[in-house]
């Protein structure tokens, strides 16, 4: 007599459980994942090399109009990233409109030192690694230069 199957296995569980969420990949790769061209995310200090590289990649790929030289990138006066020993700070003056900032967007993970004026018209960052939040944090303040500058 034929031994009958009690429990189907994971990849029957998993198959018949499928589902489809490709809206969450909007929200991009979690800081414990490799962001494809850019270095390895982590919670540890990461080379100033690394860090400044991917920033210029990330402001390239924006098609953003700056300056730039082995230790920094410049968006006029708007903003100034310096690549310093083992850390990237940004300086950021605007001279129109508040920055699309809060305080708790500069506590995130990537962030070692951070300071934004009371009137959110200036920012001065210190990012000592790569990850979601810091190129979040980039990003939003390349789109809000590219809208108002």
């Amino acid at each position: 007599m034929a031994k009958k199957k009690l429990s189907k296995g994971f990849e029957d569980l998993f198959s018949q459980n499928e589902t489809d969420l490709s809206f969450l990949d909007a929200y991009g790769k979690t800081n414990l994942e490799n962001v494809p061209g850019l270095p390895e995310s982590s919670q540890n200090h990461q080379n100033s090399d690394e860090l400044f590289d991917a920033i210029l990649r990330l402001f390239k790929s924006e098609k953003v109009s700056m300056k730039s030289t082995k230790k920094k990138i410049s968006l006029g006066k708007f903003l100034l990233v310096h690549k310093k020993n083992n850390q990237i700070e940004i300086n950021i003056k605007s001279e129109r409109l508040s920055l699309p900032l809060v305080q708790s967007d500069l506590m995130s993970p990537g962030f070692s030192d951070s300071h934004l004026s009371e009137d959110s018209m200036n920012c001065s960052v210190i990012i000592d690694s790569w990850g979601i939040a810091t190129k979040n944090f980039i990003s939003r303040i390349i789109e809000f230069y590219k809208n108002n500058y």
